[in-house]
Formats: C-alpha cells, structure tokens, sequence
C-alpha cells in the first residue's frame, strides 16, 4: 500500500501493545475500541501522537534538539505516512480561575475587540454619554443648553497644597489673567489674601472669560473656549446664569473623551480594557478574579446550638493567650451592655442580638476595658467579622493567618460583583439603543432581536446558544465595514463550532478547569474546526463522554466535518453510535493489561457486528448478540423516600425531586439540565453536612432535604481527580500502600538492616532516590515548548535507591510491585487477605488493568471515579448507605459496564441506596427509577421532566431521554 494513503505501523511495543503491525487509512475517521486498559490509548497516544510530536520536534533548531536524546521515544520499530498529529486529550485546564471557556475559544480575543470598535460608553459615575467632541460641538452645546445666559469660562489649571499654589499663582499675571476660581470662589489676583490658610489640596481655575452666549458673541466665545481646553488640558468648565437672581450652573465641556454630565475624561478604549488579566480592565480590588475571601457566619458559627460560653465563636477561641483573653473580655462586656445571656444557645439569641456581635452596633458606643489597668474607652463595636479581618491582615504569624482562613469563604467581589472588570469597562456597551435618556445608569438588556444591547461582562455571562443569537442579532445594529464583520465573524464561527459539538449550554464565563474531561476536549475541538486546518492527523480520547445521546448526533456530525475537509480522525471510543458511524472499526484486546494489547478486528463496522462473541465481544454487542443486562429483581418504591424541596439553584426552576430509599436511581437529562446541580450542588453537599458532619462546602439554593434519617452516611463518588500530584496513585489512595511498605518492612533482609515502613515511600528521604527525589523522572526545560520528561539516570526511573530496591519479596522489588497491574498483584500477594482485599475491590470495578504506582494525573475522570468507589467497597458494609455517583460508566466498553452493573445492584441489595448521574441508555434502562431533568440545557432546563419507572419514560414525549430509549429499542 501507498504510504501517501495509510499510515503505517511497524513494531509497536509501548506498554502492553504485542509488537503490532497495522496500516491505518489517512483522510479516514477511524475507531479504536475494546475493553479498558486494552491498549487503545498507548497505540493511539503513546505510540502515534508520541513519535508525531517527536518528528516535529526534530524539524526544530539543533538548540531546541539537544534535550530530545534525553526524550524517550515510542517503543515502535517505524511509522511512516504521518502529517502533522494534534491530541485532544480528555484533560481539564488546570486550576487557574482566569481560564474561561471564552478565553480558551478566542471567543473572549475577538469579543474584547468588537467592543472596543463599537462600544457606546457610559460613565460609570452618572450614567451619561462618554462622547469626543469638537470645538464647534462644544460650542453647539452652549447655544443650545444655555442661550441668551451669562457665561463664565474657566479653565481647570492646578489642584495643589496652599503652599504650592502661592509660589505659582503670581505667574499667571504675568502671562495676563486676573482672575482666578479657588475653592469654588472667584478672586481677583491682586487680593492679599488669595489663598486661604490650611493644609488641604485646593482647585484652582482660570477666569477666561466672561461674556453673554449669543449670536453676535460666537466667534468670541469659540475663541475663549479654545485657550480654556489649551490651558485645562483638553477640559474646560462653563458656568451659566440664566439672571442675576439665579444661581450659578456648571457645564462641563473637553475635547477629550469625556462624559458630557459630569465632565470626567476617560482614555480610548482597547481590548486590554475589557480583559480581567490586565491592570487597564481588571477589578482593582479583585484583581479581575470577581471573587473574594471573606469571614463566613455559617463558617464562624459552625454549631449553632452552643452557646457563647460554650464556644460557638468559635475563631475567636484561636491565637495567643493574650489575645484570647481580649476576645473573652470583649464578649463579657458586651453581654453586660448589649445585653444578653452567654448561656444561650447561639441560635435562641435574638437576631438583632446576633448581627450586633458579628457586624457591629452601628454608631452606638460600648464601653471597653481591656485589662484590669487600663482606663475604660467608649467606642463603637465593629462586630466579630471587623475584627476578625483585622487581625488576619495585621498579623505577622503564617500559621495563624491560615486557621483563620478557614473561616472564610468565596463570595462576589463586592466591587465588580463578580464581573472582573472595573467599573468604567463595565459600563460599556455594544448596540445601546440611541434614544436612551442622557444619564440613564440604569440601562438593562432588552430581548435578542429587538433591543440588542449588552456590557462585556453580560455577554461572558450568557450560554452559548444566547451568546450566538446576541451576535447574530447585532449584525443588523452594528456598522457594516469591513473590520466589524471580520470581528462579528470571528465570533460567530467558533460560537457556531461551540454549539454544534453540543456545548451550547455552558456560560463563557465558565471556569475552564471546572468542566469535565469530555466537556473541555469538545471545546477543545471546537477550537480547532475553527482552524480549519487540512492534511492533519486528529486523535481524541472519547469525546462522547458526558455527552447525552440527543446531543451525540451533533458531535458525530463534527467528526465527520473535520474527515471531510481532508483530515485523518482517530478516535478511541466506547460509544456505539461513535463505531457505526466510522469509516474503519480497529478492536484491541482480547483483555487488559497483559491479557490486551492485540488487534482482535480491522475493517468496517457493519462486518464486525456479524462476527460472534468468541471472535469479538465489541462485534456481538454492535450486533445485538450481547446486551448488558442485570441479574437481580426489579424493586418498586415503598412509602421511604429522600426529597430536594424547592431546587433553585442555578437554572433549576423550584422543583421538588423525590429519590426512592433503598433503590437504584438514575437522574437523565440532556447536558446542562441541571443534573449536577441538584445531585452534587445540593443533595450531596446537604447529605454530607447532615450525615458526615462536613462543614466547608454549603448546599445550593433549595428550601429543605427530608429523609436523610433513612441513612447512616453519605458517600460521593465524582470525577474529581483522586491527586493532583504525579506522586498520588492508585495504592496509596486505596491505603494498599501502606500495607505494602508494613509487609516489606518486615522482610528478613529490611529487619536485619532496620529498616522501617517509611524507608519504603518515596516521599520521604532515606530509602527514595534523592536525584529526582522519588519522581522516577527528571524535568526538562524545554524553554519556549511545555516541559518535558525523561526517567531518572540514577534509578532508571525506579524512584528508590539501590539499597531499597534489594529488598525483595518473592524476587519483586517494591519498585517492581507497583510496576504491577492490579490482576498480576491479585496473584503475587493472594495469600495476604488484608492486601488481597484492597486488590479483588479495585478489580471488581474495572480497574484490573491499572498499574498499582501508576501517576493520578495519568487516570481519566471515570477511572478516578472507580478507584474512589472501590475505596468505598472495601470498607466494612452498613447497609444504611446514600451512594451518590457521577457518570460512573465514563471510559467504560460494554463488558465492564456489565461489571459495574452487577457491582451497583449488588449493593442496592445489601440495603444501601444510589443515586447515579448517567447518560449510558444501558444503565437507564435498568434502573429502579428515573427523574429525567430537561427538556433542554441551560435556561431551556431546570425542570422534572418525568420521575417513575423506565417504562413510563419511554412513553414520554417530551422527555429527550425518553425518546433516545426508544430509538435504542429499535437498533
């Protein structure tokens, strides 16, 4: 075959790949799938995108190549017929706050440039018109505000000390005025006493002119208008007087930009002023990160039902004696003089009573004597919460500082209210309606279509699916030149992109590292169809993921665009409808790990779905041969039941959702239905603050939680990341690890050396390799490129030094024991109940194929997710358990979600209750019960669609979830 028309592979032996040969079609959309861990990704990532990354790299500078022969290369005898390879991998942003779903999708770049092209600006002090006006309009003013008026001209000249100012004013008569304005007084500046005495900053203006604004006086005026603006830098200050009688009116006037109420000049706008990472358009008191750490009531009052005496202030019983004792002092002057009774409980004490001791009394005055010495002060109380953020801000102790911060929560800025931008960016608007009243402040966004108009920081805040209408719509209200069309279109393309790939519901504003693996590679997608980039190789890792089935069409359509503008797409996959509709079908296995790692299947998916179970499991399922399936009873609901009373938080519209205790319950819904909010915003933080005593996180919006008296505890089970670290792992989050270093650390050679448990940890020094410090590998610095890493020359990547390492139990190193899978450990430590025990309850949940010191940064979210529930299992069972899960299938093929099925009604039946978060139609389909959340995303949602057995929900029209079973039934 031509090399101009596959890719072709020779060789491939990273990881568990058997030294594959395979040719893959290029301008194709080709699938890898088969079991988890099967070698899918070390074909697709390690091996394919590794060796693209590193002939691009050999392309570079000889400077930027002399680390590459430190890179390891892919395991893989050649490949050739590749092109340009880009990764969209399922990894999240990091955890910078100032990563946006705008700011990563250039959607934010081109906005903050539309509205510094078209932006009418407002002043943020009154409200009125930013404008730049010539003199002849300056004058046109006057005609019109005040004609037939006496008029004085002045000129802002200096604000300065006294001092200052006496040393300056006698050189204006030399230049030829008399009179001057100080302090708002106009005086002549032949008077002695010209300047008064003091040591506050004065204004001064110049006199001008003085004269009647009338026809005749035009030119005169114009003339006296234009050496007040060259005297008052661009400024000058009109005051008018209609008789004698009447008072004085000021009319600002400048050439500048300026507001034409109050007179403020402002600097031209620039995309830096709508950006909250530059000093130009950031929140100065925030920082452009719209939110802030203050003190918390709930945080600061955790238990209510003590009584002061008892401690339920409880920061104010935190820091040294001295000041504990101030603190005690304070409060028993206080009960004396508010008063109240210390002995009550926090919660029976009135309200104003409360508010008083944490925010203050006002400007009542208390009487305070603080040590038996002193004399007795009347002053005001500034409440707990003053006091709290005064001692943090003044002291001097790290460690003090931090215990306080944990009464302290984030909340709104409460400058930008949570917008990031200063008040004069914010201010500014794209397609304000020209007919709104001078001073208007109060300017509000009318619906699309009709009154477009918006503020920079509004439109971060809209859903995508707003966000394209709003543009869309300013196409009709906008200049039509060419720089404002490339802007708009700039815009509307990657918003289109965003939308297609089924996003439409995320805000712009979203913090990028808060959504999900599938979520930030399908924005990351639809980043590069933005592109169009042509002859380029795509590799995704399941970009179904997370992704309700009504929206996959949308994704697969995406797909099929990039192939068709000449791409080669790669794609690893779990999804059905992801196989169907692939040009080529390439199935690995037969198994994980070392059972994986063979080509079972090549070709086209309609020939695999014929082939039987024996030749492949992925073929039998695509063919309705195999099918998930469960074997414990269906059970109905009894009169015990778990209720969220009036849901409100984010775009949830005040539902009631009942949960069946001691059923397995699936909640559905398109993405963006409000699934996440309620289960793990609301239910999950509620339960765990009632059941588990956790304190930091607070409940969304809702009005109660009833039946939580059902449960012993509550256990979630999410996608977060179970380390951030590259030293977390699978062992030691499980607690194996800790077994592991017990069980080496009493082997005949450790003792007689004494060596104890901790010299087993590469955390510690003593028995890690101190080169790269237990990493395993050396960072490189690959200056203008990400970092990159190579294994340790020392210990060859092994993370212990060589005296650790001879420390050997069956002839395996510690090193070489969490160089093991799972399964392979299952057998080496099978008489070793305790360990044996953590291993069976990780394999039990899919995981048999992870390498026990395998990175966590390495783990996708639905394997952290495993790990976490298998920690869980492996705990003593009580029966009385609220299990919470979130998408627990993701990553998943058929035959493990078979595994994970059993696993979960296995434990429905011990007695415990579930709760799981999916969009996999298998595991709906099997359920107890279903609360379906819809109809659509975002605004669109937020309300029960249908709640009952699976078979009303087929029969619901208006349920999404509902119809997606239905087509399902039929394949």
């Amino acid at each position: 075959m031509d090399a101009a028309s596959h890719i072709h592979i020779k060789g491939a032996r990273e990881h568990n790949l058997r030294n594959l040969e395979l040719r893959i079609p290029r301008g194709k959309l080709v699938v890898l799938t088969g079991p988890s861990g099967s070698g899918k990704s070390s074909l697709a990532f390690d091996t394919i995108y590794a060796e693209g990354y590193r002939k691009y790299m050999e392309s570079l500078s000889a400077s930027a190549r002399q680390v590459l022969e430190q890179l390891k290369r892919p395991d893989v005898d050649f490949i050739h017929g590749l092109s340009p390879v880009l990764a969209i991998e399922q990894r999240t942003g990091g955890g910078s706050p100032r990563s946006t779903v705008a700011t990563v999708t250039e959607v934010a770049d081109y906005a903050r440039l539309l509205w510094a092209l078209c932006g009418e600006q407002r002043c943020p002090k009154d409200g009125g018109r930013v404008t730049k006006r010539s003199l002849d309009d300056c004058v046109k003013q006057l005609f019109r505000d005040a004609p037939g008026e006496r008029a004085i001209v002045l000129a802002p000249w200096m604000t300065a000390k006294p001092s200052v100012l006496r040393d300056e004013l006698p050189r204006l008569r030399q230049r030829g005025f008399q009179r001057v304005r100080v302090a708002g007084e106009i005086k002549s500046l032949d008077e002695p006493r010209l300047v008064p005495n003091g040591a506050e900053a004065l204004v001064v203006e110049l006199v001008v002119d003085r004269l009647v604004v009338s026809a005749d006086q035009r030119s005169r005026l114009a003339d006296s208008l234009e050496l007040a603006f060259r005297e008052g830098q661009n400024r000058a200050l009109v005051l008018v007087q209609k008789t004698a009688e009447s008072p004085w009116r000021e009319i600002p006037l400048s050439q500048s930009l300026s507001c034409v109420i109050c007179g403020d000049v402002f600097a031209p706008l620039t995309p830096r002023n709508f950006s909250f990472n530059h000093s130009e358009g950031a929140c100065t008191e925030c920082g452009g990160l719209g939110r802030k750490l203050t003190f918390s009531e709930e945080l600061i009052v955790a238990r209510p039902d003590k009584s002061i005496r008892e401690g339920a202030i409880k920061p104010w019983r935190i820091g040294g004696r001295n000041l504990i004792i101030r603190h005690n002092s304070i409060l028993k002057q206080l009960a004396e003089q508010l008063p109240f009774d210390p002995e009550i409980p926090w919660q029976d004490l009135p309200a104003e009573t409360r508010q008083a001791l944490l925010h203050g009394a006002g400007e009542r005055l208390f009487s305070f004597r603080i040590r038996r010495t002193s004399q007795a002060e009347a002053k005001p109380f500034p409440g707990i919460i003053a006091m709290l953020d005064q001692s943090r801000r003044e002291s001097r102790s790290d460690g003090f500082r931090a215990r306080l911060s944990t009464f302290m929560a984030s909340g709104d800025c409460p400058s930008c209210h949570g917008l990031r931008l200063n008040a004069r960016s914010a201010a500014v608007r794209v397609g304000v309606v020209s007919d709104q009243p001078e001073g208007d402040a109060k300017i509000k966004a009318g619906p699309v279509g009709e009154r477009a108009y918006l503020g920079f920081a509004e439109f971060m805040g809209l859903d995508i699916r707003r966000a394209l209408e709003f543009m869309q719509g300013l196409r009709a209200v906008l200049p039509a030149t060419d720089a404002v069309r490339e802007v708009l279109d700039g815009v509307t393309q990657r918003l289109h992109f965003l939308a297609e790939t089924g996003l439409g519901y995320l805000t712009l504003e979203r913090e990028y590292a808060t959504l999900s693996g599938g979520e930030a590679q399908r924005v990351r997608l639809a980043t590069q169809l933005g592109m169009g980039l042509v002859g380029v190789i795509y590799v995704l890792d399941e970009p179904s993921i997370g992704l309700h089935p009504h929206d996959n069409q949308r994704l697969l359509a995406t797909l099929r665009e990039l192939r068709d503008r000449g791409n080669t797409v790669l794609v690893v996959e779990h999804d059905a409808d992801t196989m169907r509709i692939a040009d080529e079908l390439i199935e690995l296995g037969p198994g994980a790990g070392t059972e994986g790692g063979q080509i079972l299947f090549q070709g086209s998916p309609v020939d695999c779905a014929k082939l039987p179970a024996t030749t492949s499991r992925t073929g039998a399922y695509l063919g309705g041969k195999l099918g998930v399936e469960k074997d414990a009873k269906l059970k109905k609901p009894d009169d015990r039941w778990l209720v969220v009373k009036g849901a409100a938080a984010n775009n949830l519209k005040n539902v009631e959702a009942r949960f069946p205790v001691g059923l397995l319950t699936c909640v559905t819904g398109v993405s963006g239905s409000g699934k996440s909010t309620l289960v793990n915003d609301i239910l999950a933080v509620a339960a765990a603050r009632k059941l588990n005593g956790a304190t930091k996180e607070f409940p969304g919006k809702h009005r109660g939680l009833t039946g939580l008296d059902h449960f012993e505890k509550a256990v979630q089970v999410d996608q977060e990341p179970i380390g951030r670290s590259p030293r977390s792992n699978p062992a030691s989050y499980v607690g194996l690890l800790d077994l592991l270093r017990d069980l080496f650390a009493k082997l005949p050679l450790a003792k007689v050396r004494g060596y104890k448990a901790n010299r087993f940890s590469f955390n510690v020094r003593g028995g890690r390799c101190e080169r790269c410090q237990g990493d395993g590998q050396i960072r490189l610095d690959m200056q203008f490129m990400a970092d990159a890493y190579a294994p340790c020359p020392s210990c060859d990547g092994q993370r212990f030094n060589r005296e650790t390492l001879e420390v050997r139990y069956h002839g395996k190193s510690i090193a070489d024991v969490l160089d093991l899978t799972v399964r392979e450990a299952m057998e080496l430590f099978r008489a070793h109940p305790r360990i044996n025990e953590k291993l069976v309850t990780l394999d039990a949940v899919g995981l048999g194929y992870l390498h026990l010191g395998q990175s966590a940064t390495t783990l996708s979210g639905g394997e952290a997710q495993r790990i976490k529930l298998s920690l869980e299992l492996s705990k003593r069972e009580q029966g009385t358990t609220l299990y919470i899960l979130d998408e627990p299938t993701t990553g998943l093929n058929w035959t493990d979600i078979q595994r994970l099925v059993d696993l979960l009604f296995k434990l429905r039946d011990a007695g415990n209750t579930l709760v799981v978060i999916e969009h996999n139609l298998d595991v709906i389909r099997l359920a107890d019960w279903v609360v379906d959340l819809g109809p659509g995303g975002g605004p669109e949602g937020g309300q029960i669609v249908y709640a009952g057995a699976v078979e009303g929900l087929v029969r619901e029209k208006g349920s999404l979830t509902g119809v997606a079973l239905a087509e399902e039934g039929k394949k």
